[in-house]
This record gives structure tokens, sequence and C-alpha cells, in this order.
């Protein structure tokens, strides 16, 4: 038989062998985890009822270690009290540094980034620009190069984000290009399908949706059938429950408008998560980059999907853009990448 009895059961009205040991065991239980009306605990009596059993450990325990026990117990209060007041305080800070976007021009880079950025850039010319890559780099080092971060599309830059910008961190693809996606083996990467229709279909859409005369903006409700095709198959159980803290959209391809799906799946995908974190945590920053914006699919999506939830930080940029397409001129492959920040 052992201190709680032989069928485990705490103090009863028939004490065990050793009733004093029992009932104080219970009793420090019961302080430090409230479990006064636990059922196994319902017999065993508070220290301050005055009865038979708490007489008995009185005189059994000194008053000094009484007094220690319910000093733990205080104590034991008082710091899960000063947990909550951190996390708060923690919540408030989040809040602050997360609208504030102009720390992220004073990211820093290290010697060994700007070389292994160098380098990409040789090995990618007419890809991604300078421009495009500096604003995902910057969201990885104000992080410290420990985020989690979500990558729809791998290439030659694959490396250079999971193993340099964001060495400390997860990084995670998804692909949709078995060719692409066998040159990152070492990588966090899994081939997923787009059931998405060809990107013409959703440029008719639009068309439609802006020549209707009841309409005031671009988009009719999306209806059942159609947010069945932005489902993306091949992805891991609860990828995109997870939190992500950076997220980059450059897949899958969308220059040929009838062959190709574009990017309206991700973006859709991104919204869902983006709004499924606000609810989790309101004030914590996350970054959503959007590849290809100047493309009208593209961006008309990440602005009607994305900005219920996040403000397009360099939207300067992409009226420059725009401007210069309508009048001519020569585009800016800079201006290629939109960011959206939470």
């Amino acid at each position: 038989m052992n201190g709680f009895g032989a069928s485990g059961k705490t103090c009863s009205k028939r004490a065990p062998q050793h009733p004093q040991l029992t009932c104080r065991l219970n009793s420090v239980r019961s302080i430090n985890a409230g479990l006064h009306d636990h059922p196994n605990a319902r017999m065993c009596t508070d220290l301050v009822k005055p009865n038979m059993q708490a007489r008995h450990l009185r005189r059994s325990l000194p008053i000094k270690k009484l007094y220690a026990i319910f000093a733990v117990a205080a104590f034991l209060v008082e710091c899960a009290n000063a947990r909550r007041v951190r996390v708060l305080e923690e919540e408030q800070d989040n809040c602050v540094t997360a609208a504030n976007t102009s720390m992220y021009v004073a990211a820093a880079f290290t010697d060994r980034e700007i070389t292994g950025f160098r380098r990409l850039v040789l090995q990618t010319r007419a890809q991604e620009t300078t421009y495009d890559r500096t604003l995902v780099m910057r969201a990885l080092a104000i992080r410290e190069h420990k985020a989690r971060m979500l990558v729809f599309g791998c290439g030659r830059d694959s490396v250079f984000w999971a193993k340099h910008m964001n060495r400390h961190g997860e990084t995670v693809f998804l692909e949709d290009n078995k060719e692409w996606a066998a040159l990152n083996v070492g990588l966090k990467t899994h081939l997923v399908k787009y059931n998405t229709a060809p990107l013409q279909t959703w440029l008719d859409k639009m068309d439609a949706d802006a020549a209707s005369a009841d309409r005031h903006n671009a988009w009719t409700p999306l209806n059942e059938q159609q947010i069945a095709s932005l489902s993306i198959t091949g992805a891991p159980a609860g990828l995109f429950e997870q939190w992500w803290d950076v997220i980059l959209v450059d897949a899958p391809m969308g220059f040929v408008p009838t062959e190709h799906p574009g990017r309206l799946a991700p973006i859709y995908m991104s919204a869902s998560m983006l709004a499924r974190q606000r609810a989790r945590r309101p004030c914590a920053a996350v970054d959503v980059f959007v590849h290809d914006f100047d493309r009208r699919a593209e961006r008309e999506w990440a602005l009607t999907f994305l900005t219920p939830h996040s403000r397009l930080v360099n939207a300067a940029d992409g009226l420059a853009l725009q401007r210069a397409k309508q009048g001519g001129g020569t585009v800016d492959g800079a201006k290629y990448m939109a960011w959206f920040h939470s």
C-alpha cells in the first residue's frame, strides 16, 4: 500500500497508514494545482477548515512550514501573473514595430551575404532584380535570419534563401515543376499541383465583372466551384495552418495566359493564411511578397485579397511602373515585386 492507499484515492474519512503525511501531500498539491474540487481530492480537507484532519495537520506541521507552503503558493501565483504581464508587453511592442517598416531599410547584410547575393545576380539575369531580392533580404535580416519562410516556387535562388538569408530559420518550397524541384533536392521542397484554370479564364471573368453596370468594383464574389479550383494539392497536411513570417509568391508561371495558371492560387492561399494569422496574433509582423506584380491578374488579385489584411508598402513603385507602361516608356524590372506588410 502506498501513501495514497491501495486504490489510488486520496485522504478519506478512513485514513490510510499515514494520514498526516497523506493529507500534507494532498494539501500541497491542492494549493499548487488548484485541485480543491478534484474528485480524487474531495475528501482531503483544506488547511483552513476546522475539522479533525486539519487539526492533525497543524500538530504534525510546525507553523513555519505552514507559512513556507503558503509562501511557495503565493510565489507561484506571482510568477504566473508576471509571465502574463511580459506577454502583454511583448504584444504591445509587436504592435509598434509591425506598423513601422522604416526599420527594414536599416537592415544590414554581412560580407558573406553580399557575396552570395552578387553570385546569385550573375546566375539569374533577367529574372528577379536587385531591388526585388533586397526587399525579401531585409525582411529576413530584420528577423535575424531565423524566420519561418514559405516560398511558392523553386529556382536558382532557393539555396540562397534557405542556406544564406534564412540560415537559422525554416524555409519550405512548393513547386509544381518537376525539373525545378529536382534542382533543390537538399531543401525542404514539396511537389504540388495547382488546380487553377488557365489565366485567360480569370482574365475573361475580370473583364465581365468590369463591364457589369451594377458593379462598383472589378470583382463578383467567388462561388464554391471557383474557390475549389484555387486549391493546391500535394502540400503536407497542415502546412497552410502553420505560422509563416515571410511568404514569397514566385510561382507558378503565368506569362502565357492561355496555358499557365498564373499566381492566383498562391495569392488567394496567402490571403487566407494571413487572415488566420492576424486573428491569432493581430500585432505580429508578417511580410508577403508577390513577384510579377506588373501583370494585370496578379496585381488585381493581390490588391483584392491581400489588402484587407495588410498594406502595400511599395505602392509608389507600382504606380510608377503602371505610368511607364501606359506612356510607352522603358519599364524598370526592379518594380515587379510587391511588398505587403501586416
